[in-house]
């Protein structure tokens, strides 16, 4: 267990991991929730994992407390969700989570794996999307950058970015799918 001190310490370091996370969300105003509701959230979260983390574990805190803020952050769109009666289109969350190389046992290996699952995503965005829809991917996965940059490079709104990488994501599954059905 960690003292007062040590926790206080991981939360604020650790305060722009609360950030990027929000700021890779969109969420329709019908919602009811602001960027301040959901940082607010996110450091509730962020507070827990300080609380809860044993670094006896071998584990370390960004990879901790990323499932903590993260399951706080889809707490309370979940409880905005059913308040305001909307539906899933009224949110994006990217799916993709950052590790932390000291998380991974073999950084060589995991890189490798990770390039070939970049060059066989690349080339199947190549073949399955239009060029606004890779451009909107690429954006907001491979530069990292926030829907709101990704939309004004794209001359378009955080709205219809959102929904772009929404459909992106769903033709790609879709084409992973088959591609990995027997013949």
């Amino acid at each position: 267990m960690l003292d007062c001190a040590a926790i206080a310490k991981l939360v604020e370091d650790y305060i722009p991991l609360v950030l990027r996370h929000v700021d890779r969300m969109w969420l329709s105003s019908r919602l009811g929730l602001t960027r301040d509701d959901l940082v607010s959230a996110g450091c509730y979260g962020l507070l827990l994992a300080a609380r809860r983390f044993d670094p006896s574990r071998g584990v370390g805190f960004g990879v901790f407390a990323r499932a903590h803020v993260r399951g706080a952050l889809i707490r309370e769109i979940d409880a905005a969700l059913k308040a305001a009666g909307a539906g899933n289109d009224d949110v994006l969350i990217s799916g993709r989570d950052d590790v932390e190389p000291d998380s991974l046992p073999d950084h060589s290996a995991a890189a490798e794996i990770d390039s070939a699952e970049t060059a066989e995503v690349r080339e199947l965005m190549e073949y399955v999307l239009t060029e606004h829809e890779r451009l909107a991917l690429t954006l907001y996965y491979f530069e990292e950058l926030t829907l709101s940059e990704a939309a004004a490079i794209a001359e378009t709104s955080e709205l219809a970015i959102a929904r772009t990488i929404k459909g992106a994501l769903a033709k790609l599954k879709a084409a992973m799918a088959e591609k990995k059905e027997p013949e």
